[in-house]
């Protein structure tokens, strides 16, 4: 009897919970559809207005959507930010964990289920929501989506290239429209590209710009001594620190052989690094086309700090893939250093995206990782065409852009170096190659960029890119072995590249570096690094940290 009355109070109670839980998830889902619509400006995609409609899209295709999330609190994040990287705040280089972060300043549990709730009551169906909750995947066909969102797919041609996009900005009941900073992957209009050229020197020409100083196998580019010698470098690797205890994390949009990175590795003595993949959304990690600009990466960053352990982080080339590749490197927080070679012209972007990775890159800054972006490769016209532009993400404010020159060496060490410019060559744009650089039209100057040269005729209050430099000029390229031919790279596998792709990486290792150092001497790692940057420069110092490179 006792045992009866008890089973029966379970009963009961479970059919409360039941009825009590369909109950939070019906009101969810009215609270979320049954509002008026709000139109989400700047979400349709910028190519549209230059391309020709073809048709509408076939309505069975399946689409993968990236849904980003409003922070929590940004004003305090701002200051907090300000704090972390302040030397005078009680708060100087007291960064946060992701669970901090999470805490204080992403989206609510609530939040996240009003926005499921949806786009699960339009059909489309959630495959991931980010443990940062500022990124929820979903799924669905270009009709479900036409219908969740109220706007017409249809596939363009712009040139030789066919895409689909949406034809007007989305719209969301107004009751999460304030919840939502972008919806990806309504169109597959751009795509992100490496930003690396093929070296044109032959063995003599290099030869007579630098001494030799590597080992039988590549015919041109600098190698690992060339570097450390021309970055004063070599100093550090030879008292011992050599990225010991760092770890700098890669962001790819490719794969990669792993018997070419081994073989370079061990062409330049450089041991065997601690080297990690991580696949993100289902990615093969199979080497295709962009493999080079990988290789390059893990190469360059194993050529200044050896022992540096390195995670590449491999998704495919959409903007979903874009944003939980950069997001998962931030919310893994195994790397103190993460290094980008990819980018995309500011333009193309969109608002709404800039803004979803502004917010990963903040966390980012928040808990102490330096990411180091190219600024790309055709100068100050980064959208291949006439117009004044600047590349993607190495125009946000929380990523050290980093730009390209043409380095000259002098019996192994530093010579001399010039701008990278190169108007002949019309790889990248009408206006020829050269680091990228210029204005944002998007984010403004942040307080901290400030100093002699940064306020000038040209100066508008947005941001400048970039903020440092290394050799990226393909006429002084890095030696660099890969075998993957549908990539472009030769069947002997040692090839000369430049490009920014080069200089970025150069500089996360040489991050590493400089982390070690620092913690040997009872100190933090520097974190994000345009504050210190900037400060070092605008210090007066008996040896200056930077050559100016200004012609």
């Amino acid at each position: 009897m006792q045992w009866n009355i008890v089973r029966n109070l379970l009963f009961g109670l479970v059919a409360l919970l039941l009825v009590g839980a369909s109950l939070i998830a019906v009101s969810i889902a009215v609270r979320a559809g049954s509002n008026q619509r709000v139109t989400l400006y700047g979400q349709a995609a910028p190519l549209v207005q230059q391309a020709r409609l073809l048709r509408a899209a076939d309505a069975n295709q399946q689409l993968n959507l990236s849904i980003g999330l409003q922070l929590r609190n940004q004003a305090d994040l701002d200051n907090l930010l300000s704090a972390i990287y302040d030397p005078q705040s009680p708060q100087y280089q007291e960064y946060l964990t992701p669970d901090q972060f999470k805490q204080l300043f992403a989206p609510t549990p609530d939040q996240v289920l009003q926005v499921e709730a949806f786009l699960q009551s339009q059909g489309l169906t959630i495959t991931n929501v980010a443990s940062n909750n500022l990124l929820i995947d979903a799924t669905g066909t270009v009709a479900q989506a036409q219908q969740t969102f109220k706007t017409r797919i249809n596939t363009y041609r712009l040139g030789s290239r066919t895409f689909y996009a949406n034809a007007t900005a989305p719209t969301v009941p107004g009751s999460i429209s304030q919840l939502i900073t972008s919806i990806s992957g309504l169109d597959n209009s751009i795509q992100y590209h490496p930003l690396y050229q093929r070296g044109q020197s032959s063995r003599h020409h290099v030869e007579q710009q630098h001494q030799r100083s590597y080992l039988a196998g590549p015919t041109s580019g600098y190698g690992p001594k060339d570097l450390a010698g021309a970055y004063n470098a070599a100093p550090l690797q030879s008292a011992g620190t050599l990225g010991d205890n760092q770890t700098v994390a890669l962001f790819e949009l490719d794969g990669y052989q792993q018997n070419d990175v081994a073989q370079y590795l061990h062409n330049y003595n450089l041991g065997s690094p601690s080297i990690t993949n991580v696949l993100v959304d289902g990615f093969n990690g199979s080497a295709g086309q962009g493999a080079i600009e990988v290789e390059l990466d893990m190469e360059i960053v194993a050529a200044m700090a050896p022992h540096a352990n390195q995670i590449v982080y491999e998704g495919p080339n959409t903007t979903q893939g874009l944003n939980d590749t950069y997001n998962k490197i931030v919310t893994d927080n195994k790397a103190q250093i993460a290094s980008t070679s990819w980018g995309l012209c500011e333009n193309s972007s969109g608002n709404a995206e800039l803004q979803t990775l502004d917010a990963i890159f903040k966390q980012g800054a928040a808990q102490g990782i330096s990411f180091f972006a190219a600024s790309g490769d055709s100068g100050a016209y980064d959208c291949g065409d006439t117009n004044l532009a600047v590349d993607s993400p190495a125009d946000d404010p929380y990523i050290t852009g980093v730009g390209g020159t043409n380095l000259q060496l002098n019996s192994g060490a530093y010579g001399s170096e010039s701008v990278w410019s190169n108007p002949n060559n019309t790889q990248r744009g009408p206006k020829g190659a050269g680091g990228g650089g210029g204005l944002s039209n998007t984010f403004k100057q942040p307080n901290w960029q400030k100093g002699p040269g940064v306020h000038n005729q040209y100066s508008n209050g947005f941001r400048q890119v970039p903020d440092i430099s290394a050799d990226a000029d393909p006429a002084t390229g890095y030696a660099i072995y890969c075998t993957v031919t549908n990539a472009g790279c030769p069947g002997t596998g040692w090839i000369s590249i430049g490009g920014t792709s080069a200089s970025a990486p150069l500089w996360a290792g040489s991050a590493a570096l400089v982390n070690q150092y620092l913690q040997a001497q009872g100190k933090h790692r520097v974190g994000f690094v345009n504050p210190t940057l900037y400060s070092l420069f605008n210090a007066k110092q008996q040896f200056l940290p930077f050559h100016d490179v200004i012609t």
